[in-house]
């Protein structure tokens, strides 16, 4: 299936499933919040979460419209992720992110922050992900 903009079955949705994989080539599947940004998607994770950490290890990822827990309720897309380094560009892609989700991300980043301040260990904050298509892939 060809599809002019792959990432138009993303628009209205407000999860995405994330499929990354380990070392061993095993997928792991997690929903996520995103947001368009022209002909990428951009998310907001823990720095120390396992996705980027699989990430940092194959930027090589699957990504489909969602519901909430990961139930893909679209196509399959091929797609590399490139974690946003760039105070300048992660930052942006916050305000974005804050601006679809409104109230809702704000009290994410709260608690986050909270845990983080009750924590024992010095947590690393946040990371932007910037997500490119490579194809659409229908399953």
């Amino acid at each position: 299936m060809t599809q002019a903009d792959p990432l138009q079955s993303f628009e209205g949705q407000r999860f995405l499933a994330l499929e990354t994989f380990r070392k061993n080539g095993v997928a792991v599947r997690t929903p996520v919040g995103f947001v368009r940004d022209g002909d990428v998607l951009l998310i907001r994770t823990e720095a120390d979460s396992g996705k980027v950490k699989r990430i940092r290890n194959n930027d090589r990822v699957r990504i489909a419209p969602s519901t909430g827990r990961g139930d893909p309720l679209g196509d399959w897309v091929e797609a590399r992720a490139q974690i946003l380094d760039d105070p300048a560009a992660s930052e942006a892609a916050r305000q974005k992110i804050a601006a679809k989700y409104g109230l809702i991300w704000r009290l994410i980043e709260g608690q986050v922050a909270i845990r983080n301040r009750l924590s024992r260990r010095k947590r690393p904050g946040w990371v932007s992900i910037r997500l490119t298509p490579i194809a659409l892939r229908q399953e």
